[in-house]
């Protein structure tokens, strides 16, 4: 029972320097005057600045799931093809037992049907990637397809051991599991490297995966697909660890939109204590961003390891506030049964000198009960107007 113990001890050991020693060079490059820093010390900066890829790293402890992951991986490429984790040289600098990301994806596509494409191995590194059990030599980047160095946790010390001719074995017999197990959580991964990426940085093809995310989520159900594709643009991932965490106080200042990828939040008002809990599809905020009112709520992760889209206001003012105020809810205990949009009907005067409504609604979703029942409320309507406007 003590060898276990011992590995697991040496592996918390070894995250918990690694991310002291980035903690430590980013303060240094924070205390050196703007004039001075190098662009080394930006990147830096840039690494540590981002909180919800540095809080992730350093919050989240590897699972037993991919740290086993992460061992059969590196043990059968050790096995098939040992000449990927080696030493190499880049600007003089030695770099050791480290592998190439275009050389790992070209791997896994060769090891398993389950991986269709070079961007479904990328999102299955970027799972080792997130737990840290695969790391960039430099711990600047997420995992790229590109000539970029990355290093398993085992590697991380020199007397790294090779693996035994049972392990490989044993590694052989779960090779395939595993690769399913990384097919199955890669898409989330992939999905959440994409979102963390600063909007300016987003690829054609980033937009166009997270605008097919957004097709899922039933907050965004009524919005038409120009919204979509705008939102697409501007929404930033966010994260939070620990259950309990306040997002935002009532009575302050709304400053986001936000809409539950992952956990739950309880709801909770002053005087009345929880009134209602959100889940993952959930979204909230919207209300003080429409009315630029104080928030009437506040809102507490009732879960750890929640994850959000987040819309900031200048983003939200631009594409969602008028589409949001020309929003009406029919709600059913807490829940959305149809949802209309009131656009421009045009202005035509009748024979009597009454004009017909300056506007009609159009339902953007519900359920099918309540969209029949509003199509013949407005058959039954227009008929009425039509007797009335002929005689």
């Amino acid at each position: 029972f003590i060898l276990p113990y011992c590995s697991i001890f040496k592996i918390y050991f070894i995250l918990f320097f690694r991310h002291l020693l980035l903690i430590l060079t980013s303060h240094i490059a924070l205390l050196k005057p703007l004039h001075r820093r190098q662009y080394r010390d930006w990147k830096i900066i840039n690494v540590c600045v981002l909180v919800p890829f540095f809080s992730s790293m350093i919050a989240k402890v590897p699972s037993e799931k991919i740290l086993r992951a992460g061992k059969i991986l590196r043990n059968t490429i050790l096995s098939r093809a040992p000449h990927m984790i080696r030493d190499r040289k880049y600007h003089l600098k030695t770099y050791r037992q480290c592998c190439v990301g275009t050389e790992l994806v070209d791997w896994m596509m060769q090891q398993s049907t389950c991986v269709h494409s070079r961007s479904q191995a990328v999102g299955m590194w970027q799972v080792l990637l997130e737990e840290g059990v695969l790391n960039h030599v430099d711990q600047e980047h997420h995992f790229q397809d590109k000539y970029l160095f990355y290093r398993f946790l085992d590697d991380e010390h020199e007397d790294a051991p090779l693996p035994t001719e049972e392990e490989k074995k044993e590694c052989d017999e779960e090779l395939q599991d595993t690769m399913l197990l990384l097919s199955q959580i890669g898409p989330d991964a992939h999905m959440r490297m994409i979102l963390r990426k600063p909007p300016g940085q987003r690829s054609v093809d980033d937009l166009e995966i997270i605008y097919e995310e957004l097709l899922h989520i039933k907050a965004l159900s009524h919005l038409s697909t120009t919204v979509k594709r705008e939102l697409a643009g501007v929404l930033i991932f966010e994260s939070h660890p620990k259950a309990g965490t306040v997002l935002f106080n009532q009575g302050e200042e709304g400053t986001s939109w936000y809409i539950i990828l992952k956990g739950s939040v309880n709801v909770v008002i002053y005087g009345k204590g929880v009134v209602c809990t959100l889940h993952e599809g959930d979204d909230f905020g919207k209300l003080a961003l429409v009315n630029d009112a104080p928030r009437a709520a506040s809102i507490v992760l009732r879960e750890d390891n929640c994850h959000f889209l987040r819309v900031d206001k200048e983003d939200f003012n631009r594409i969602l506030r008028d589409v949001e105020a020309n929003t009406v809810r029919l709600k059913e205990h807490d829940q959305d049964v149809l949802v209309l949009e009131k656009i421009p009907a045009g202005n035509r005067v009748s024979n009597q000198g009454s004009s017909q409504p300056q506007h009609k609604y159009i339902v953007m979703s519900g359920t099918p009960e309540k969209i029949l029942e509003h199509f013949l409320e407005t058959m039954r309507l227009e008929a009425t107007l039509n007797e009335a406007t002929g005689a």
